[in-house]
């Protein structure tokens, strides 16, 4: 990977200087301003003690002892309660303005015995991570503190292996004064995140759908991966109610963390072209090894630092490989790249300031959550702007191809689409008529009769019940009947099954399917399908309406398909009506024929399917 010169390396290493002075001198300290002076309240005692429930009825039992901050307790599940104590001289008339350091998976803070900050639940197991994803400023109402004497405790609630508890030394202030030193800190670490969250989301989408649409370019897909694994990172750490909890939940986020590294990696080694074979690999492998031994060392022993060394570890080598690379590539990229190479150098040196801010415990600061938007998107929009000619070049060959794709194909397609809009129309057609005529038959002879009855005044209310069931039976059988069933007898049997089962169940009746697997249906065209399928379903609706019975059988065969129920002999009511008349109309315009017959206990609807050729020819 050696540097070799080239005639214009001034320019490209203006655009390197010009970026990097623009994030290290105007950038960062927007987001690293210099805190205002504060006049701070220091306490005086901290105390801490183990609490048998989160409430403050268990806090008054409890017996505290004395400790000092930073206090930690890692990582057994249970409650504890902490105690800041701090002594006023006067009681400021806006109040105190708080901003905790505590580390649980929820809190309360109460002061002088009062509950001033509490969000979600705090009973195990059922615990939300409110207090994990809070970042904010509490205020202390002047009407409870104290001249004098004044005590904030947090009540805390962790689950077993989620980081256990934290607590810092608290600033506190006036109000006023506190909210205006740290509302631009308050902002960064709640708005602005969440809109990070949403910009990296967007520009994943943005990426995935760029690569699935250009050929499967690697440097899409890695910088997609890098969106959404930052964003997925951003988005776990403010989700308060998931649906998973405990160690669960805080070790799901481990492999988009470590994730972050190898994308950067790999999004750097497909840039500018030439990627190195074993980049892939070795990172793939890198991940899949840190991720094993950060989740077992975790669930093995929560505070042992396996995890997290192999994480830095792993950020390290990766971010070494990334510049790397990047200073590799900066050999023969063409000068419409110089202002990406600016950018991926960039990030190289900040992710290498990170990383050795973290090994050597350095508070420099970690600015690249705040920074890392503005990148992703000058990242995407540079390849954008790169790729636009390319694009509109192939939008042109594609043009000029479909014209004279076109001109050879406009006749066949005139005429296909005048034969499509005239069947069309015919069967539009034939369904309004067929509609209008169950209308009329149907559902506005049940209406008629129901309306005949009440004007005389011979019909009592059960009458009445079951001529409404008659008419909504018949308007849902209608309703249905439009629906398409599917192009052949087996989809529109799989419907008819779904359909019919929670129909016969709701209403009371035990319902049984029997199919022959090795018969094969016949091979109907669409329309006689769907004459199939109403006439399974009048044979239905008409065995739900008659049948004194409590059970209805379907059964599947490759000539024919009965229904039956368990009902009484046939009545006047089962014979000679309108639906019967219209199943066996349906039944001969397909070639089949239908049949309603006394077969030992039971009432069977029969119907005798046509052949292949004879269904086809007469549907």
């Amino acid at each position: 990977m050696a540097l070799h010169w080239r005639k214009d390396w001034p320019q490209l290493l203006f655009a390197i200087l010009v970026l990097q002075a623009l994030y290290w001198l105007f950038l960062t300290p927007v987001f690293d301003p210099q805190t205002r002076p504060l006049e701070r309240i220091l306490p005086i005692a901290y105390e801490v003690a183990t609490l048998a429930s989160p409430d403050w009825d268990a806090v008054e039992a409890a017996q505290f002892e004395a400790t000092d901050v930073p206090w930690e307790d890692c990582c057994e599940e249970g409650y504890r309660a902490f105690r800041v104590i701090f002594e006023l001289d006067t009681v400021p008339r806006e109040g105190i303005g708080e901003v905790p350091v505590v580390g649980a998976d929820n809190y309360q803070a109460w002061i002088n015995g009062s509950l001033h900050y509490g969000a979600g639940r705090m009973v195990l197991p059922d615990l939300t991570y409110h207090g994990r994803a809070y970042r904010g400023i509490h205020r202390l109402p002047a009407g409870v503190l104290n001249v004098g004497r004044n005590e904030i405790t947090y009540i805390l609630a962790s689950h077993e292996g989620t980081g256990g508890f934290l607590v810092a030394e608290p600033t506190l202030g006036e109000y006023d004064q506190v909210v205006a030193t740290f509302n631009l800190r308050r902002f960064l670490l709640n708005d602005y995140l969440q809109i990070c969250t949403v910009v990296g989301f967007l520009v994943a989408l943005l990426a995935f759908v760029a690569w699935a649409r250009s050929g499967r370019q690697g440097y899409l897909f890695w910088l997609g991966m890098l969106s959404f694994s930052w964003a997925g990172m951003l988005f776990h750490e403010d989700w308060a109610d998931p649906p998973i909890g405990g160690r669960l939940f805080m070790n799901a986020v481990v492999p988009l963390g470590v994730m972050i590294p190898a994308a950067w990696v790999n999004l750097s080694n497909n840039w500018a072209g030439r990627p190195l074979r074993f980049v892939l690999p070795l990172s793939m492998a890198g991940w899949l090894l840190c991720i094993a031994i950060f989740l077992i060392g975790n669930f093995l022993d929560p505070q042992n630092d396996a995890g997290p060394m192999a994480l830095w570890a792993f950020s390290g080598a990766m971010a070494v490989l990334f510049a790397g690379l990047i200073l590799w590539k900066m050999n023969w990229i063409a000068r419409d790249r110089f202002w990406e190479a600016a950018i991926f150098l960039l990030l190289a040196v900040m992710s290498l300031r990170d990383y050795i801010g973290r090994i050597f415990d350095l508070n420099i600061g970690t600015q690249t959550d705040y920074a890392l938007p503005f990148l992703l998107v000058a990242l995407a929009a540079s390849f954008l702007s790169r790729n636009i000619r390319l694009f509109r070049s192939a939008e042109e060959i594609n043009a000029l191809l479909q014209v004279q794709l076109d001109e050879r194909t406009a006749e066949l397609a005139v005429a296909h689409d005048r034969e499509k809009i005239l069947l069309s129309q015919q069967a539009h057609q034939d369904e309004r008529r067929r509609i209008m005529a169950d209308m009329h038959d149907g559902l506005g002879s049940q209406l008629m009769s129901m309306l005949l009855s009440a004007r005389r005044g011979n019909a009592d209310p059960a009458q009445y019940a079951t001529g409404l069931q008659s008419a909504i039976d018949e308007m849902r059988l209608m309703i249905d009947s439009m629906d398409s069933v599917g192009e052949s007898l087996a989809a529109a049997l799989v419907l008819f099954r779904e359909r019919a089962q929670a129909r016969v169940l709701d209403a009371g009746f035990a319902f049984d399917w029997q199919q022959e697997p090795s018969a094969p249906l016949p091979q109907l065209p669409p329309r006689a399908v769907l004459q199939v399928f109403r006439i399974l379903q009048e044979a239905v609706t008409n065995a739900l309406k008659h049948s004194s019975g409590d059970s209805i059988s379907v059964h599947v065969s490759a000539a024919q398909i009965t229904i039956s129920d368990n009902g009484d002999a046939l009545g006047k009511v089962r014979t000679g009506g309108r639906g019967l008349d219209n199943m066996a109309a349906r039944a001969g315009s397909i070639g089949g024929i239908f049949e309603l017959e006394r077969v030992g206990e039971m009432t069977v609807a029969r119907l005798q399917l046509p052949g292949d050729d004879e269904g086809a020819d007469t549907a």
